[in-house]
């Protein structure tokens, strides 16, 4: 497996970024910073059985891989382990000693650091917004605005490299739950757009969608809405919508269910519908 880090903090762990601006924690070192160097434990048993017994999930929690150009010791590559943030910080909880509690908070500040970058380049947003409104008023009263043109160009070459630190950028192309719901036409019994019943497609389909943390692949991405107080949103890529809405349409009569009346209601006739929708292993989901 190819991969490439590059070191982006020197602190009391190393954190390492790879090409998907994702922050990775190298294990080996975080191991010798918890136990010391006078530990008894062997770093590989102490790493397999955290990832067995904690059921950590490779190219979710952690990326595994041999290391190449290396003389095998006892015939075999030394295998590198490198960890989510989100799962470094676990481990530390699991340690539970005075060097996983420093590392953890530690861990920490770092994701506090990130979320200040985030907020300003939102607030740099807001800046050439104002400076922009307040060229084009001056044009339009034939002011000079030269100087003012300058400094929002300045602020601009500021936020590029702001938003190079972001995890990425959502296309276009990519859908909220909500939007593949209106585009079959599924809406709850709130008449909202049914996105409940898109997730559990989107999981009998095998996609992960329940991350704390970034996550990508060729279906998914998974990514800090910082405009809802920093709740992890999933986007679907093209390929997923495709085959969400292939999934409903060719499944729709056989999931779907209804619920008569048995007898006259002040709500409903016997025999009219009490309830309608469609069950996904075994969940019903209300629509309207």
């Amino acid at each position: 497996m190819d991969i490439e880090l590059k070191k982006i903090e020197e602190g009391l762990i190393s954190i390492y970024e790879n090409s998907s601006k994702e922050r990775l924690i190298n294990a080996r070192e975080m191991f010798h910073a918890l136990r010391g160097k006078n530990t008894k434990t062997k770093y590989n048993d102490w790493i397999k059985d955290r990832i067995t017994k904690y059921k950590f999930e490779k190219n979710i929690d952690f990326i595994g891989f041999s290391l190449k150009n290396e003389k095998p010791i006892g015939g075999r590559p030394t295998k590198e382990y490198y960890l989510t943030i989100d799962t470094a910080k676990e481990i530390c909880m699991i340690e539970n000693n005075d060097n996983g509690r420093k590392i953890r908070k530690y861990f920490i500040e770092i994701e506090k650091r990130y979320k200040n970058i985030v907020n300003k380049s939102n607030n740099s947003n807001q800046l050439i917004d104002i400076m922009q409104n307040a060229i084009n008023y001056m044009k339009e009263n034939n002011i000079r605005v030269d100087n003012l043109e300058l400094g929002l160009e300045e602020v601009r070459n500021e936020i590029e490299g702001i938003k190079s630190k972001i995890d990425i950028k959502i296309q276009n192309n990519y859908c909220l739950a909500s939007d593949i719901a209106e585009q079959l036409g599924l809406y709850s019994e709130n008449k909202i757009p049914h996105s409940n019943l898109i997730g559990a497609i989107a999981r009998n389909l095998g996609y992960k969608i329940s991350y704390k943390h970034y996550y990508e692949d060729e279906y998914i991405v998974v990514i800090k809405d910082i405009s809802k107080n920093e709740y992890w949103q999933v986007y679907f890529k093209p390929l997923a919508t495709k085959e969400i809405i292939e999934w409903f349409n060719k499944n729709k009569e056989e999931i779907y269910y209804e619920i008569q009346y048995v007898k006259n209601t002040k709500n409903g006739k016997k025999g009219e519908i009490k309830e309608k929708g469609y069950k996904i292993e075994n969940i019903c989901y209300k629509t309207n």
